[in-house]
């Protein structure tokens, strides 16, 4: 990593965290209102150079991406991705695949295109999230209407509210973004967070295995890749010779997931293979 890069991760993280820094100092009283509207000032000159800087770095890796066959949407993200820190990026991914998750929720939408055949994997949710949400209500306006404090009442409020609505779109995004069969591919989600193309080209086997107790929702374990749902599994397909999937540093031969439907998940499976070999 060259000295100019690590110079612009840091600036990155220094106008994130210093004016919060700053706004702690005066709010402490270590700071006079003063003193802090001055450093805040300086902070914000800083900032635009920053701002300048990273925008410059931004457009360029757009119009990289553009020229090498992006969509516009994934140029934004490549763009973003360049100046922006890791940690910051993901946690935008997450807030906005939330939002969308709530506002396809009210619309009754579904990421499964017309020739697609849905996998779902999130029917072990639904009763958990029905009371999530049945709970989180009932707390909020207990809380809401015992607390004696108005400004605290009102802060814990549009925090609650918040935490719900994450909770809940979080929730139907797993319902939203089921496993696919598209063309020679299954692709594996994990609601929004998490989407792996894996081709079947190589398909020579699948079977129901349960398996259990897998610390991540995505991993690799040798020359197989997990995607679990509550570290669960319960089919396997066999892939020979191993194919290259996008994100994994090596060939995958076997593949383990979750679905709700393991019958008919293997049975459309093996129907792939067959008409695979022939």
């Amino acid at each position: 990593m060259g000295t100019r890069t690590v110079l612009l991760s840091g600036a990155r993280w220094l106008a994130l965290l210093v004016p919060l820094l700053d706004l702690a100092l005066v709010v402490s009283g270590v700071l006079s209102l003063r003193a802090g509207i001055v450093l805040a000032l300086v902070l914000e000159a800083v900032l635009a150079v920053v701002l300048v800087v990273e925008a410059a770095a931004s457009r360029v890796a757009y119009r990289r991406a553009r020229r090498s066959g992006a969509t516009r949407r994934a140029a934004v993200v490549s763009g973003l991705a360049a100046v922006w820190p890791p940690v910051v990026l993901r946690l935008a991914r997450a807030e906005a695949g939330v939002l969308r998750a709530l506002w396809w929720a009210a619309r009754r939408r579904r990421a499964v295109g017309p020739a697609d055949v849905a996998l779902p994997y999130a029917g072990r949710f639904g009763v958990v999230l029905g009371a999530v949400g049945a709970l989180g209500v009932l707390e909020t306006a207990v809380v809401h209407v015992l607390l004696p404090w108005e400004t605290a009442r009102w802060v814990l409020l549009a925090v609650s509210v918040y935490a719900l609505l994450w909770v809940l779109g979080t929730g139907a995004s797993l319902f939203q973004h089921p496993h696919l069969l598209r063309g020679d591919e299954l692709v594996l989600r994990s609601g929004h967070l998490h989407a792996i193309a894996v081709p079947l080209t190589g398909l020579v086997g699948v079977r129901r295995s349960v398996g259990s107790e897998h610390a991540r929702t995505v991993l690799r374990d040798g020359d197989r890749l997990v995607v679990s749902v509550m570290g669960d599994t319960n089919v396997e397909v066999r892939l020979d010779p191993p194919v290259p999937v996008p994100g994994q540093a090596a060939p995958v031969a076997r593949v383990a997931f979750w679905v709700d439907d393991p019958r008919a998940a293997v049975r459309l499976l093996r129907d792939r293979a067959v008409s695979t070999a022939g």
